[in-house]
């Protein structure tokens, strides 16, 4: 499973081809558990995330996303995402 680390911001989480590589090595299996500060620019990763997996045939599994993220995504009407 991959455990995003504490902070993402939007640098980070444009480096979309290393984070679609780790994700592929884990099953797209992410865990949030850890995650602390993050902006929109992390729900712009799950959703490319979320094509990556689904172009392979696979879905996304998100863990322990936290409840501001839940209802960011709720904001932006991406709910399904984190579900």
């Amino acid at each position: 499973m991959l455990l995003f680390p504490k902070n993402i911001n939007h640098s980070q989480a444009s480096s979309s081809v290393a984070w679609r590589a780790e994700a592929r090595a884990n099953q797209y299996q992410i865990d949030l558990a850890g995650i602390d500060v993050f902006d929109s620019s992390l729900l712009a990763l799950l959703l490319d995330l979320r094509r990556s997996a689904a172009s392979e045939g696979l879905a996304l599994s998100i863990h322990n996303a936290p409840t501001k993220l839940t209802q960011l995504a709720t904001l932006y009407g991406v709910n399904e995402l984190i579900s």
